[in-house]
């Protein structure tokens, strides 16, 4: 989650460089570094130059083409249409577009867009004819920290250091990255360094505010989100830093609070949106946390990580078909998170989907072979969906994977022999741990239930819903069996 999260900071940090140039660009000013002004975002309006004044006020002066076009790609860039401001780029004249500004214009869109090898060979190619500026160098070192080369990114940064040793912006990006790798001490001494040099220095005191929310030091986490706050009232991330800081202490409603002004500021920030569901979640406000969620969603579709709430919520609202669409979703986008096979094994066993459940339940074990749980399971849909033949051979490989003479190896043999139940159900009988005896009392029923034996399998399911252990996946099977027997429930 941290390395996409990460992603995302960096994609924000080369846009907020490209707007840079546009501004540069735009009035013909030529910049000294590209570090941004305090507080940057990426709806600013871009500075043009001034027109000069006419003898009719009435008369409009002609809009620059150039101009024009530079505007138009900042608002493509906006809505995250890289390949057409690339486009517009290109219809720039050619004379323009070779200078160093330029280029380097060139290659922040290319890496916004995705296309680092391009970005890269492009702002080498600028290297070598302009010599080794800040600016082009402090872009490279990003275009590697997008590509996930880190060390390449430190070390360009700390070249830059080297040639400018106030570069507040590239000491505060080796900042942001030793609090990637959580070598906090060393984040906040470079943090500390750039408010040594500039004390309002806005993404550096967001770094320092970090730092202290780690080192537990709330008030002066908030001290410091609060200054960048006051200084850049418009810019949504301080307000989401601050939120997390005040849910973290249990300030549950100025958190929620400050992600709504967020909100109004980036209302397409994929970051802000799952945090204000987390808040209205701890809120006990599920609906309006499903909103978020599903905004979220809406936002970034190719990111897994609201599906995991939106399909927990839909799953305990009951809403089991928008469930199921969001736990095969999160299956597809983060396949090692076995959870989301758990739980549609589970959905597919409550719809006597056997064949799904097994495949399901197979490739959660699969990823997870440590849960004996996802064999038993997949035994058992396997069994209804009728390919007894088949699971001796699956259960062959599992047994000889679980500590032997444990109460799971027992369960798997019965499972595996079909007989010795009467000593399986002593030993859970003589179990101590209670979720473990709940769990082996359900197994029990349904092997029962398996042999034909529906007099002793509903006595087993009954025994399982007094335990009331309701933490685990085995409480909520075995209550959707209580429930489709007519069996007496326990009162939610």
């Amino acid at each position: 989650m941290l390395r996409k999260r990460s992603q995302h900071g960096k994609r924000w940090l080369v846009i907020t460089v490209i707007f840079g140039i546009f501004t540069s660009c735009a009035t013909s000013v030529p910049r000294a570094s590209l570090e941004p002004e305090k507080g940057p975002t990426v709806t600013a309006s871009i500075p043009t130059a001034k027109a000069p004044e006419e003898k009719n006020p009435t008369e409009k002066a002609p809009v620059d083409k150039t101009e024009q076009i530079l505007t138009s790609m900042q608002t493509l860039m906006q809505r995250g249409d890289f390949s057409k401001a690339l486009e517009l780029f290109n219809g720039l004249p050619i004379d323009l577009i070779a200078t160093a500004d330029m280029q380097r214009m060139k290659a922040t869109i290319l890496a916004a867009g995705g296309n680092l090898p391009e970005a890269r060979t492009t702002l080498q190619n600028l290297l070598s004819t302009d010599g080794e500026k800040e600016e082009t160098l402090f872009l490279l070192a990003h275009v590697e920290g997008l590509a996930g080369n880190i060390k390449e990114q430190k070390q360009i940064l700390e070249k830059i250091v080297s040639i400018n040793p106030k570069n507040t912006q590239a000491l505060t990006t080796l900042g942001d990255v030793a609090y990637a790798a959580k070598t906090y001490k060393l984040a906040e001494a470079y943090y500390k360094k750039v408010l040594s040099i500039d004390p309002n220095h806005s993404e550096a005191l967001i770094g320092k505010g970090k730092v202290d929310r780690y080192n537990k030091n709330p008030k002066s986490a908030e001290e410091a989100f609060n200054k960048v706050i006051s200084m850049n009232p418009d810019w949504a991330l301080p307000l989401q830093e601050r939120a997390r800081l005040y849910r973290e202490n249990n300030f549950l409603r100025e958190a929620l609070a400050d992600l709504d002004k967020a909100k109004e500021l980036a209302p397409r920030d994929y970051w802000i949106a799952l945090d204000r569901g987390n808040v209205l979640l701890d809120l006990g406000k599920k609906e309006e946390a499903l909103k978020e969620y599903e905004r979220a969603i809406s936002i970034d579709g190719d990111y897994f990580l609201a599906y995991v709430y939106s399909a927990g919520i839909k799953d305990e609202l009951e809403d089991y078909k928008g469930a199921e669409q969001a736990y095969k979703r999160l299956s597809e986008l983060n396949p090692d998170y076995y959870f989301a096979f758990e739980a549609l094994g589970v959905l597919y066993m409550r719809d006597k989907r056997w064949a799904q459940a097994k495949d399901a339940f197979i490739e959660a074990y699969k990823r997870s072979p440590n849960h004996s749980t996802y064999a038993l399971l997949a035994a058992i849909a396997w069994y209804r969906s009728g390919k007894a033949q088949n699971v001796k051979g699956f259960l062959e490989k599992v047994i000889p994977l679980v500590e032997p003479n444990s109460l799971d190896w027992y369960m798997l043999r019965l499972y595996y022999d079909f007989s010795g139940d009467t000593d399986i159900a002593t030993r859970i009988g003589n179990e101590k741990k209670l979720d473990v005896k709940a769990r082996m009392l359900y197994y029990l029923a349904q092997y029962y239930d398996l042999k034909g034996n529906i007099n002793l399998a509903n006595k087993y399911f009954m025994l399982v819903r007094d335990m009331n252990r309701r933490n685990m996946i085995e409480w909520r099977l075995n209550q959707w069996e209580i429930e489709a027997r007519g069996l007496p429930n326990l009162s939610s």
